[in-house]
Formats: C-alpha cells, structure tokens, sequence
C-alpha cells in the first residue's frame, strides 16, 4: 500500500469523525433568546437548560425575562441595574475578604512554613485562587468545552495582563531572574502544548496526561530551586558571620534573604520587618495579673464592629458612605471567618469571637455546599457539626484568656484560609453568574463569553487577592501567583477534564472545541509572556511601572481584535469561520 494512499485513508477518517462530530445535533442554547419573539423569551428560558448552567443560589436569567419581562422596557433597565449594584456589592466582599482575612493569613501560613513569597505565589496562593474553578471542572467534565478554552485561556491573559500589570504598576520591585523565566517559560510550554494537541478537535488521553505532568515537574523545580535558594542563603550567613559582621547589615545577605524568606510587613509601611512577638510580651508584662475572661464582652463588640473608627474619622462623606454600604457584608465575614494577622494587637484574637466561629463556619461551609442534612453512619452532618463544635469551644474557654492568644491561635490559620477560599468562591460563582446573564443581555457569543465575561468572573479572586497583597507590600507573592494561578488551571483544570472525558472513548480521545476565539487565545497569550519575558530581560529584572503599562496595552490590543472578530470585522485567527460540517486540513 503506497504512503500517499494511507495518508489520503487517514485524512478521509478525520474528516469523517470532524464532520460526524460537528453535525451532532446542539441542544437549545440560551444564547437563540433574542431569536425568540418577546412574548415568548420567558417560556424559553423556562425550557431551555443551558439558561441554567450557571445558577447558583439565585436566577439571575429568569428574574431579568420573567419575573420582570422584557414588556415594560423601564422596568427591564431597572431591574438591569440592580443587578449592576448587586455585581459591585459582590466585589466589596471579595475586596473586604482579600484585605481584612485571605492576605494577611496568607503571610502568616508563609512565615510558619518558612518558605518565600514566590513560591506561596505559586502553590499556596495559586491552590487558593484556582482550587474551586479546578473541582468545579473535574465535578462536571462533559459541559462545552467552547466555553472551556475561552474560559481558561481568558483567564490567562486577563491574570497575566491586566493583575500582574496592576502588581508592577501598584509596587513596582525587583523580580528574581530566576523564578520568572521558569514561570514564563513553562507557561508557554502549556500553552504551545494545549494548542498542538487540541488543533484537530482531538484531545489524546497521553496528550491530556502529559499536561498533568508539566505542572507536577514544574512544582518539583520550583521546590528543587527553593532548597538551592536556601542553601546560598545560609553559606553567606555563615561566611558574613565568620568575617565578624553581623549578617542583616549585609546588603547582599538582605536582599538575598528577601527572596528566601518572606518578611511580616505592617500595613503602614511597605518595607520594614515588623517583631511579631511584640504584642504578645507587650500584653503579657501588663496584663498578666488580671483574670482570664477580663472584658470579654466588651472585646467581642470591639472586633465585631464593622467600621473601623479610625477610618471613619478620617475620610469624608463618599468614603463614609461606602462605610455603611459595607457594613452587612462585614458583619458577616467577621461572623464566619477568624482573623490571624501579626499586624495587629494579640494578632487578631478575641475569645468569644473566636469561639463563634468554630461554630459559625463549619455551618456555613456546609449551608453553601447543599450538605447540611446528609448523613453519616445515619446521622446528620450538621448534628455531628454542632457536637464537635460545642465541645471545641468549651475546651477553648477553658484554655484560653482575652488577654492574649493561646498557643494554638495558629491553628486559626487553617480556618481563616479555608473560610476565605470558601467566600471568595461562593462570592465569585455569583459574579460568574451576574456576568453571564448580562453577557446574555449584550448578545455575546460563546467564546466572546467565555474569553471575556467569564474569564473576568473566574479570575476576580486573583484580581483582589493579588493586588491587595501588591499594596501591603507582598509584590513578589501576588506577581508569582499571577503566573502560577493560570498555569495551575490551565494544567490541571483543562488536562484532568480531558483525561475524564478521553477514558469514556474507545480510543482514548476527547473532542475538544476551542471555538473561534480558541487559537486567537493561545497566539496572544504566548506574545504576551514572551514579551513580559523580554521587557524584564532588557530592565534587568526591574519590575518597571512601564513593563506593567505595556502587559496591559498587549491585553488591550487582544481585547479590541476579540471584538472585531465578534462583530465579524475581521476573521479571527482559528478555524470556526468556515462553513459548519467544512473539514479542515
């Protein structure tokens, strides 16, 4: 049998399962509503599932076409607008979460651990912000994956141009050399590899499983580096020390120890370290003969109070104003999530407060997950919750004073990490679906939702997270993270998706639609960290407000091509806009 006839038999076979696969029958698409006369919107949104595919905890979709109804146009813009107001009041909480809870227990689980600021970037931070979009993919594996390229893909750019950006042109500081050239460089290895493996709309099993392996050889650098890191570290304390100088005057050793170690900053300041063992001694000398419960009612209402008094005296009208418009929602962080800050007095303890929420958040967690009334062993979980909490916090009231925190505040840590991840998730699943029906409203396409509303929805959490943490003077963590969070879902949320949908076919392979704007994604994100890459080669590794300016214009640039190709002014660069069932070669 001659070459060229088997390769003209195996590209009659891809065109026929291309063709097979594109001419499958669409269910309804919530997108055909404004095919539909307006009488007739409501009934559809009704029928129709995909209308439904990011419902949370509430409609946004049917409350806009139905409950409302496109019949009285004011009533429509208005109730538009209130979903507006409802969007802003969800970024106060995801502001309010990063600044007062998620950061500050970021730096503290960093500094327990002794590692750097750019490798909690990278794991720590990068899990945080990406962990929830992560099982949501893997709990649901079979939805469009249009709609997941442009997603991932969107978010990549978005995380890379435009918070990274904000980073540098918030903080700008020097970068390590190092930790971002291997950041970017296996970012564009991901990226090249998505677009290899997914340019026929076939997604191999080993295709899919190699995507797993860059991360997981990425974290072993990353930890191999660290070690090294370390290493050099302690060899010139060592060599400092024996020349008889005190090591911390060493300039050298400064800097370096800035990249190993990550330094407790007060929110005033943005260099200085700042003794974390000062507030405790400080209350310990003078406090150390009053009893254990010494105003404890008195300091619950202090730490419960949701302006802070000094703020307030300070600002002027507007400032107030945003004050009281964000009293619920702190009220109910304070409620739910315990703060561990070494910036502040006994680094945020209060007793009874801290007692709450031993029983507060687990209730909580288990309200948002729909898991309050399953049982185990034939009991409730929220029977097993109220036990195991009661006795918690009877063991410490018995243990623990208001003067001061006891030992095991840090374990405090692990609650107001996982309660923050929780809100922000929670939080950010109402923003995706807020974003989507208004997407929906301006008629956006699948990959123009995806690329755009979506991406921003899903990556608002790194938005606040990492800019928050730019601010109080964390730039390398939230510049790290910046590449880390989007490689992690890229990896791991795109490659275990495809590895789920490859195992259900005979041959191992998954469809895998990038849609119009799919290999318009991957060619602008590879120009963007190959840029970001050469502008801090030619800066020496200076994080340059001008590096930051020229992310975002390039995220800007892809934004106005995305919608040129959505208003079909221009083609863009993929293959969807040739004829349904046409094979491509």
């Amino acid at each position: 049998m001659s070459p060229n006839f088997t390769l003209s038999v195996d590209l009659l076979d891809r065109a026929v399962r291309h063709i097979s696969y594109v001419s499958r029958p669409i269910p309804g698409d919530c997108s055909d509503i404004h095919a539909q006369p307006i009488a007739e919107r409501c009934a559809f949104v009704r029928r129709t599932e995909s209308c439904r595919e990011d419902v949370y905890y509430f409609d946004y979709t049917h409350f806009l076409y139905c409950t409302v109804g496109e019949r009285d146009a004011v009533a429509f813009r208005a109730a538009l607008a209130l979903l507006v107001i409802g969007l802003l009041a969800c970024f106060t909480v995801l502001a309010t979460t990063a600044d007062q809870f998620f950061c500050p227990v970021l730096a503290v689980i960093s500094k327990t651990l002794r590692i750097s600021e750019s490798v909690a970037g990278v794991t720590i931070l990068a899990f945080g912000n990406g962990s929830p979009d992560l099982f949501t993919a893997i709990s649901n594996p079979y939805h469009d994956t249009e709609l997941m390229f442009g997603e991932l893909l969107g978010a990549g750019m978005f995380v890379v141009g435009v918070v990274a950006a904000s980073v540098l042109i918030i903080r700008p500081f020097h970068i390590h050399p190092p930790g971002v050239v291997r950041d970017v460089l296996f970012f564009i290895f991901a990226v090249v590899w998505v677009s290899f493996s997914a340019y026929d709309q076939r997604f191999k099993l080993s295709d899919a499983i190699v995507l797993v392996s860059v991360y997981v050889v990425y974290l072993v650098v990353v930890l191999i580096e660290f070690f090294l890191l370390k290493q050099k570290l302690h060899e010139v304390e060592s060599r400092v020390s024996l020349h008889g100088d005190v090591p911390s005057e060493d300039p050298y050793y400064k800097e370096l120890r800035k990249e190993a170690e990550v330094i407790i900053r007060p929110r005033s300041a943005a260099d200085g370290e700042l003794d974390i063992s000062r507030n405790r001694v400080s209350v310990f000398l003078n406090r150390q003969f009053v009893s254990r419960n010494h105003e404890l009612f008195r300091d619950f209402l202090v730490h419960l109070n949701p302006i802070d008094l000094e703020d307030w005296a300070n600002s002027g009208w507007f400032g107030r104003l945003t004050s009281i418009f964000m009293v619920p929602s702190r009220l109910l962080l304070k409620l739910i999530i315990p703060v561990v800050d070494y910036t502040m007095e006994r680094h945020g303890w209060c007793k009874l407060l801290n007692m709450l929420h031993c029983l507060l958040l687990p209730l909580f967690a288990l309200i948002v997950n729909e898991v309050l009334f399953q049982t185990v062993f034939k009991i409730p979980i929220w029977v097993l919750t109220l036990a195991t909490s009661t006795t918690a916090m009877l063991v410490i009231f018995c243990t623990s004073r208001t003067d001061r925190p006891p030992v095991y505040h840090l374990a405090y840590a692990a609650l107001a990490f996982a309660g923050s991840i929780q809100v922000i998730y929670v939080v950010a699943q109402e923003v995706v679906s807020l974003l989507v029906t208004i997407g929906l409203v301006l008629n956006l396409s699948k990959s123009m939702l995806g690329l755009s509303v979506l991406a921003w929805g899903n990556s608002i959490g790194d938005l606040f997270s990492n800019i928050t943490l730019a601010k109080r003077g964390y730039g390398r963590m939230a510049f790290a993270a910046s590449f880390g969070g989007p490689f992690f879902n890229l990896c791991l949320g795109l490659g275990i998706t495809m590895i789920l949908k490859a195992l259900r076919d005979k041959q191992h392979i998954a469809f895998s639609r990038e849609g119009a704007m799919g290999e318009n994604c991957e060619a602008f994100l590879v120009q963007l960290l190959a840029t970001v890459l050469l502008a801090l080669l030619l800066t020496s590794f200076q994080g340059r407000r001008s590096v930051g300016i020229i992310m975002v214009t390039i995220y800007a640039v892809f934004l106005v091509f995305c919608l040129l190709g959505e208003l079909q002014v221009v083609h863009p660069y993929g293959t969807d806009h040739h004829n349904e069932g046409e094979f491509v070669n």
